[in-house]
């Protein structure tokens, strides 16, 4: 029986995360690149770009045997370890940065722990079923969806009447 596909999370040199994901592609692994569209703004113009969600990381999914061939990949520094292991990300979590990408609403990627709030979930819109912590920050209601096996957090800006207490 072969091993068990699992989620690792690849460190890169900035902005080499696209780059590292089309390598990966192309030496047939799975891979998962979070990515938003934001507006910048320069002194002259304005344009939509595609950004990484998560700064120099890149998920991949292999099996543990396998663990050092994307470390061969140009761009690639190492693996993202927690508590002097490899993080490995569950299915639900790269389900769950899915769904948040896929939204319209406004998402930030957040490295900091806060306390505990209310749990809520959201009962309607595209993020229906979602689970998280409400938070109220600058008069704007958030949604905070922790990603605990990379030690991340997303807020993401939500309508209020989307909301429901759990």
């Amino acid at each position: 029986m072969p091993g068990k596909l699992i989620w690792f999370v690849l460190y890169t040199r900035p902005r080499y995360e696209q780059k590292v994901n089309d390598e990966l592609l192309a030496m047939g692994l799975e891979t998962y690149l979070p990515v938003q569209k934001t507006l910048k703004q320069w002194s002259d113009r304005k344009k939509w770009i595609i950004q990484p969600l998560f700064k120099s990381y890149c998920f991949v999914r292999i099996i543990p045997e396998f663990y050092m061939h994307p470390l061969k990949v140009k761009g690639v520094v190492r693996y993202v370890y927690l508590e002097g292991r490899p993080a490995l990300v569950r299915d639900s979590e790269i389900e769950t940065i899915r769904m948040v990408c896929n939204s319209e609403f406004p998402v930030e990627v957040v490295e900091r722990n806060f306390m505990a709030g209310e749990k809520i979930s959201i009962n309607s819109g595209p993020l229906c079923g979602l689970e998280g912590e409400y938070i109220k920050d600058s008069g704007k209601h958030k949604v905070l969806v922790r990603i605990d096996s990379i030690n991340h957090a997303l807020l993401v800006s939500v309508p209020i009447a989307h909301v429901v207490t759990c």
